[in-house]
């Protein structure tokens, strides 16, 4: 699927007054416009065949003698399926009422996000602001973006993770404004003027939702935790996990029997099972206070900086790190 996007080509970190810049590799990065990758992905789907039901909302599953055979729809009518795959986002009602849960003993990441209009959004470069706060000025462990679309707006937002000591009481739309406010005369944004200002949500990240299919569906995405867990990404995961579901299905349908969808869970495993490991390093050390003062380091070393983007943001560099 060809997509055009807006160019990316370095991310800068800021932390108050200190600001370094490190350059992508060429190509590695584009900002596309989310109705935009969803109608591609609509009309790909089209000329391959595949019949979408737009505007088409399903209620429940169908569920015979133990086994998930489709969906009701809210139309009444009944989808009917050998085989499914389960993508209905972080919430999943559909992965939960066929027996998902989210591990408690495992870190999740909260986020909000917003949109303003900037007159700098025609930029090749992301911000990552390392320098939150909450509404009493301390410091907050995470991470605040910038991200240009390249027609007229950006989109913000902050992730903090769950291991920070209160982070339930933390008012993270105020923190998204006051981040945006210290990175706003770099791309000329009115933090009080947002064109849009979603909700805080949690991010179930690194594996940490579970089983991932059954014998005759299969999880992908956000409803299978797919989303990275130090950078809260979960486009990437998203569309990998696809893939490979739509890999096993079609060995399963071609032969005739479901075993073929028992190596969903091996393959994304070692698709996604380094990130997932170091998350569950890291994100206890992120959230812990030490954690305020790792991460402006990339705002003030070179080395620290490719550090965090080959770690964190999992992005490649032009180059390899100095020896």
């Amino acid at each position: 699927m060809a997509l055009d996007g807006h160019v990316v080509n370095s991310v800068r970190f800021t932390h108050r007054a200190r600001l370094i810049e490190r350059p992508l590799r060429s190509g590695s990065a584009i900002v596309v416009r989310q109705d935009e990758l969803f109608s591609s992905l609509r009309q790909r789907c089209r000329e391959l065949g595949v019949v979408v039901h737009e505007e088409t909302r399903t209620t429940s599953p169908i569920i015979d003698r133990g086994f998930l055979r489709g969906a009701a729809c809210d139309d009444a009518r009944e989808l009917l399926a050998e085989y499914s795959v389960i993508a209905d986002g972080a919430n999943s009602t559909f992965g939960r009422a066929l027996g998902t849960y989210r591990r408690r003993d495992l870190p999740y990441l909260v986020a909000v996000n917003g949109a303003w209009s900037s007159p700098s959004a025609h930029e090749p470069n992301i911000s990552v602001a390392l320098s939150l706060v909450r509404t009493d000025g301390r410091p907050l462990a995470g991470y605040g973006w910038v991200i240009p679309d390249g027609h007229g707006a950006v989109t913000a937002g902050v992730v903090v993770p769950s291991t920070v000591r209160d982070v339930e009481s933390i008012n993270l739309q105020q923190a998204l404004v006051q981040m945006v406010t210290s990175v706003g005369h770099q791309w000329g944004l009115d933090a009080d003027s947002p064109l849009e200002l979603g909700r805080e949500r949690r991010l179930p990240v690194g594996g940490s939702v579970g089983p991932i299919l059954g014998p005759t569906f299969i999880v992908a995405g956000d409803a299978a935790s797919t989303a990275d867990p130090l950078s809260g990404i979960g486009v990437t995961g998203a569309v990998l996990s696809g893939m490979l579901a739509g890999d096993v299905v079609t060995h399963a349908v071609d032969e005739g029997a479901s075993a073929p969808l028992q190596r969903y869970s091996t393959d994304l495993k070692a698709a996604l099972g380094r990130r997932q490991r170091l998350g569950r390093i890291m994100l206890p050390v992120l959230g812990h206070p030490v954690g305020r003062y790792l991460l402006p380091c990339a705002a003030q070393s070179r080395i620290a900086a490719d550090l965090l983007l080959r770690s964190t943001f999992d992005i490649s560099l032009p180059n390899p790190l100095p020896q």
